[in-house]
């Protein structure tokens, strides 16, 4: 990924965790899940964004598959997403 498109995805986030927080109906279960998600995808593109400028290939490299998980089960199996984490962070770092 390269900076330009990290910082528009950071800026997309950032759109979208605004707009489901100014909404004004209730939200559902899987805006919830989502409302949940965006600030952390939104915090691991920032630390991708400062390893890459601290030029810190592990932390970013940990970082992109923390990102990957996120966006994969993130909103829709929460709990595995957990325990993924933990299996590969015994496994790579």
């Amino acid at each position: 990924m390269t900076d330009e498109e990290l910082q528009e995805e950071i800026q997309n986030l950032s759109e979208s965790i605004d707009k489901l927080s100014k909404s004004e109906d209730p939200l559902t279960k899987q805006e919830k899940r989502r409302q949940h998600i965006l600030p952390l995808q939104k915090e691991i593109l920032e630390r991708i964004k400062q390893a890459k400028e601290k030029k810190d290939q592990s932390q970013e490299l940990k970082c992109n598959i923390d990102y990957a998980l996120l966006e994969e089960y993130g909103e829709k199996h929460p709990i595995l997403l957990h325990l993924a984490r933990m299996k590969l962070r015994g496994h790579i770092l």
